[in-house]
């Protein structure tokens, strides 16, 4: 016959003192001591330095991408005047859903990348490209078609791209081969094209073709003066009356030549952009005069 009170062997409820003694007594086995704290500062210290001085190789993660260090030299060090100039990487894409699996997309293989003074990528270093994209939203307008010369690795162009919306396009060139072959990869969009050349591969383009337009070391490889004026010339032709242009210079002392030819083009609007604060980037901002908004006092200004 069974015991209506229970038996012996049954555990009693315990009280709510008792119960309050058994979490806090768990929370100290889950809680490292005195000793446990100091040693997990001591090993996060020891990572920070052994990356500050080389010793350890990183993966970091950015969204459609992961970049796995080829070697331990920080991209800082890398990059100093008594650096090699240039931090490789591998870099992996990852799926990003979409339509990246289709025939369009095919699936994104990893590659191998160098990261230079010249070729910057917005993943990992500081882009001056970016900040230039902003100054470019004053002009371009959803289903405008822009042109991104001398693109990079292509950061700007995508930001350009998501600024004219599916009804517009970018174009985006540069005559970088791993640039190009990077943003492929990484920056892919329906109304997005990058190509491999320079200022020669728009020869065929209609007066007027591009709504705006964005240019990086425009005078790079013009040897002479001659060459410099028919690089602006060709641009100019391909921007419609009334879109904008911004010329961007690595070399802030060269912006003379650019906005004394504008002024010869009679570009009427022409704004000094400030230079980046690290790099010192800088460019000029000009609108092309369009001959139905003139008036008998020049041009209007609508940047």
């Amino acid at each position: 016959m069974s015991d209506p009170k229970g038996s012996a062997d049954e555990p009693r409820p315990l009280s709510w003192g008792e119960r309050q003694r058994q979490r806090r007594d768990r929370q100290r086995r889950r809680e490292p001591g005195v000793l446990g704290r100091a040693v997990d500062r001591l090993a996060r210290r020891c990572g920070r330095w052994s990356r500050s001085l080389g010793l350890t190789r990183r993966k970091i993660h950015v969204r459609g991408a992961v970049y796995r260090e080829l070697s331990a030299v920080p991209l800082r060090r890398a990059l100093s005047p008594t650096g090699s100039g240039v931090k490789e990487y591998e870099v992996r894409f990852t799926p990003r859903g979409e339509a990246m699996e289709s025939q369009q997309y095919p699936a994104r293989e990893s590659m191998k990348i160098r990261y230079t003074h010249r070729r910057i990528y917005a993943d990992l270093g500081h882009e001056p490209r970016i900040r230039l994209v902003q100054i470019m939203r004053r002009v371009v307008r959803p289903g405008d078609r822009v042109l991104d010369l001398g693109c990079g690795t292509g950061a700007s162009s995508a930001m350009l791209a998501s600024l004219v919306g599916p009804s517009g396009g970018v174009v985006a060139i540069d005559r970088d081969g791993e640039s190009i072959r990077f943003a492929r990869q990484r920056y892919r969009s329906n109304h997005l094209a990058f190509e491999l050349g320079w200022a020669e591969t728009l020869e065929g383009e209609l007066d007027g073709a591009f709504d705006a337009v964005m240019v990086v070391d425009l005078f790079r490889d013009a040897p002479d003066e001659p060459s410099k004026s028919r690089a602006i010339a060709s641009l100019w032709r391909i921007l419609r009356p009334g879109g904008a242009v911004l010329f961007v210079s690595t070399h802030r002392n060269r912006l003379d030549g650019v906005t004394d030819r504008l002024a010869g083009l009679e570009a009427k609007t022409i704004k000094l952009i400030d230079p980046d604060p690290v790099l010192l980037w800088a460019g000029a901002l000009a609108r092309k005069p369009d001959p139905r908004q003139m008036s008998g006092h020049g041009e209007r200004d609508e940047s």
